[in-house]
Formats: structure tokens, sequence, C-alpha cells
């Protein structure tokens, strides 16, 4: 981990609030690993406003020309600040953070499902499991169309998958878990991993924990420091003596048990 200033290479505008933003860095495209992220200072060199750093999965490596990517939907000042960032512009960021995922060697199939910005981490992780010779199936859902640009890239890293919209005008109509509810027979053998809002996951815990199907949530809380020392990310964790502990997101995460995550 280090805090590192990295130039901006693009800032492309996908839809009217999701944004691509690619930074020159070799320290990170040598360094990160998949499910890892970066904490952004949003605001200009000698300002303070907004205070906190802003967490964002890495979502593209360029290892050749050193070159990564966040993806991000602009819900607030901060993430108002990069929208506005322009190529040749720096930006201030810490980075690598968190754990990077563990991809289980005996495991060769794999179920990733993503819920709106859930599916950052997940692009690279696919990517990943697919240079390591992996059979990888991607589902998407979103609330709208506002994804309809992102569709270019998951293409590069794979063909086989499937994009939702609960309103129909993007991919299919529905969501992705009653897609896997209806065809899982051709998934039970495989290895989940997702990532999205915190419904989606109580839902996917609950719909797989009786089916004894393993599965790896990619978690998103709200962090203060990123590094582990304020405790602002902390989540509740079963163990193994049927008890609980508390795990923290930034440093300990973001992937954890999917079964093992206490949501209520």
């Amino acid at each position: 981990m280090k805090t590192l200033k990295g130039e901006i290479v693009a800032n492309r505008k996908y839809s009217d609030n999701l944004y691509k933003l690619e930074v020159f860095s070799p320290y990170i495209c040598k360094n990160a690993k998949p499910a890892q992220f970066i904490n952004i200072k949003c605001s200009r060199q000698g300002s303070d406003d907004p205070l906190l750093r802003r967490p964002f999965s890495i979502y593209e490596i360029d290892e050749q020309f050193n070159v990564f990517s966040v993806l991000f939907l602009v819900r607030g000042r901060g993430t108002q600040f990069m929208a506005d960032l322009r190529k040749g512009e720096s930006l201030d960021f810490v980075g690598p953070l968190g754990q990077p995922i563990k991809i289980p060697e005996n495991d060769s199939r794999f179920v990733l499902i993503g819920g709106g910005i859930g599916v950052v981490p997940l692009c690279l992780i696919a990517k990943n499991l697919k240079s390591i010779g992996k059979t990888v199936h991607f589902f998407a859902g979103f609330k709208d169309e506002a994804f309809y640009t992102w569709e270019r890239d998951l293409i590069k890293i794979l063909k086989d998958y499937k994009i939702f919209s609960e309103n129909g005008v993007f991919g299919e109509k529905g969501i992705p878990l009653n897609y896997i509810r209806e065809n899982f027979s051709e998934f039970k053998d495989h290895h989940f991993i997702v990532c999205g809002p915190l419904e989606m996951l109580k839902q996917a815990q609950s719909f797989l924990k009786d089916r004894k199907v393993r599965a790896i949530a990619i978690m998103e809380e709200k962090m203060a420091c990123g590094i582990g020392a304020c405790m602002g990310c902390v989540i509740k964790i079963k163990n193994k003596n049927n008890g609980y502990s508390y795990k923290k997101v930034c440093s300990d995460g973001p992937a954890f048990d999917l079964m093992e995550v206490c949501f209520d």
C-alpha cells in the first residue's frame, strides 16, 4: 500500500452518471490483485472538502501500458469531482487496499453475479479466472439502461454472459437470481461469486445456503480510513463454533464466505 499520484489518461462518460476513469500507475498495475480497491482523494490540492477519501474497486488493469481504471456512478460531491477530472490532470489515491480474492484451485467452474455498480470488481475477477483456464458464467442485473455502454467492456472479457434490467430496456427483463433459480441444475456444481446491494446478497445467501453451494461475497461498505484503523466498515461474521466475530471490510475483506456473513 502506498499513497500515490497518477496521471489521468482518460475520463470516459458511459451514461448520464456513469464514468470510467483511467489512470497511469505502474505500481498499481504491478501490485494490485482482483477484488482489491483504492481510496481516492476527491478534492483539489490544498483543499480538504470533502475530507474523507472514497473507496473504489479496481475495474481494469492494463499491464502493457501501466493503466488501471475505476468505474463509478456520480452520487455526490466526491464522485462529481471525479467526473469533472480531465486527461492530463493528477489523481491522488492510496492503494492497493484490501485482500485479494482467494480462488479455490480445485474449482474449475464459476458463476459471477453482479448487481448495479457491484459488477465492477467482478470484471477483474472474471478476467483473472479466464486467464487461468476457468469456466466463467457472468450474470449482471440493473435497474435501467445506465450501464448499456458497459456491455462493450464485458464482451472483451468473455462471451458467456447474460444481462438483466428491471424495466426490460437493457438485456432481458428480470433479475439474475430468478434466472439462476429457474436453471439451477446447470450451475449446481459451480462456485459462486456475488457483489451488489445488500438485499441481493441476502437473497443469494438464502437461496444457496440449503444447496451446498460454495459462494464468495465481495462486500461494499462505506469507509473512513480504508486501512483498518477506524473500525467504520465492520461486519458480523459467523465462526465455526456457531458464534460470531467482527471483520473489517477494508482490511480483512472485501471478499468473504457468503454463508458466513450476517445480514441481520
